[in-house]
């Protein structure tokens, strides 16, 4: 398998980002839901989950693209997170200034916070400092979504560190973390460091890992057709049986049950079935997953926007209208195609540049 692009995990991506973007964080506008039936009332009330789901193709993907070259020494810890801090840090740097900006604003109008309150200098230097959630436990701020990223951060750490200085044992070190993302959940803990969002980065990431020696395996092995006779059965085994009797009540179970069956069981069944890989592979749907980092992190700044307007200039938007949805959903695509191809990957290629000028390599990349 060669380290380039795997089309259906972007497309499951960007179809995970839509459902974040577009369902589950609609709630931020009020308790509407503008479309109904099975699919959107589980977006609605379950769509907290995808994010869980970016975490498991997220180290499924990193170990497609590094693991061979950490095991074999061809990337150094300088070039992994070089190419791992200019992939994630400018634009969350961006936004994460843009809101700020806008909270200010709204505070200097009258107006309360949106969404989310915890806009003070403590948590300004934790989002600079990219440790605005989870290995300092503290409360959501500013572009609230990118909580998500510390979390993603410390688990490329724990994977760099388990693959280039464990060796040819890196697999029991994977087995390890995950062990201690499901202790966490399981008893509770609620530290820095040792909290729920710490554990769902461990879980999914490193449960992304283990899907994806086991997709490599069968993949070296011509039983790719095997591999996926036994986990598509599986995969609909579980939805079945929590469609007809009711996901668990506990949010944390649902994580466990989600990162550790659903989603690994999704991913190696896309892949492993050739109709589904082929269908998954289709570039409209795939260039959804190039643009999903964007579509994430703007879809906040445009909904602080659009709810900021509403109130000053007392606009009267009906937010639970299919015509508010469709500006809503029209402007965060808009907004990220721009972002993905004037920003993101321009700065992604200047800081990589300015690093290969510096030192003579080039960083590692991955998507």
């Amino acid at each position: 398998m060669r380290a380039e692009r795997i089309l259906p995990l972007d497309s499951l991506r960007g179809i995970a980002a839509v459902g974040v973007t577009m369902f589950w964080h609609y709630a931020h506008f009020g308790p509407y839901r503008v479309f109904e039936g099975f699919a959107a009332d589980w977006l609605y009330r379950f769509g907290l989950m995808l994010v869980d789901f970016f975490f498991v193709l997220s180290g499924f993907v990193i170990s497609h693209a590094y693991l061979q070259k950490l095991v074999e020494r061809r990337v150094g810890p300088a070039q992994f997170f070089i190419a791992r801090f200019s992939r994630l840090y400018p634009l969350h740097l961006l936004t994460f200034l843009f809101v700020a900006a806008v909270q200010f604003y709204r505070t200097n109008q009258g107006l309360d916070s949106f969404v989310y309150s915890s806009n003070d200098l403590q948590h300004f230097f934790l989002n600079l400092a990219f440790l605005q959630q989870g290995i300092i436990n503290t409360e959501y701020s500013y572009n609230g979504p990118a909580w998500s990223l510390t979390v993603e951060e410390l688990s490329y750490l724990a994977f760099f560190v388990s693959v280039f200085f464990f060796a040819t044992r890196y697999r029991l070190a994977f087995a390890g973390l995950l062990l201690l993302g499901t202790v966490i959940n399981l008893a509770v803990w609620d530290t820095h460091v040792f909290n729920l969002n710490i554990s769902r980065g461990l879980v999914g990431f490193f449960t992304g890992c283990m899907a994806y020696q086991l997709h490599r395996k069968a993949f070296t092995q011509n039983r790719s057709r095997l591999l996926a006779a036994v986990v598509t059965p599986l995969l609909i085994g579980v939805v079945s049986y929590y469609v007809w009797f009711g996901y668990p009540s506990s949010g944390r179970m649902l994580l466990l049950v989600n990162s550790l069956v659903i989603f690994p069981a999704l991913v190696l069944t896309v892949l492993n079935l050739p109709m589904l890989a082929r269908l998954f592979s289709l570039r409209p749907v795939a260039y959804l997953g190039e643009i999903s980092y964007s579509i994430y992190m703007i879809h906040f700044p445009v909904q602080l926007v659009l709810a900021t307007l509403d109130q000053v200039y007392f606009l009267g938007f009906s937010r639970g209208s299919v015509q508010f949805f469709l500006l809503y959903g029209a402007l965060t695509f808009a907004l990220s195609v721009a972002s993905y191809h004037l920003f993101e990957r321009r700065v992604q290629a200047a800081i990589r540049s300015a690093w290969a000028r510096r030192t003579g390599e080039r960083p590692a990349s991955a998507s």
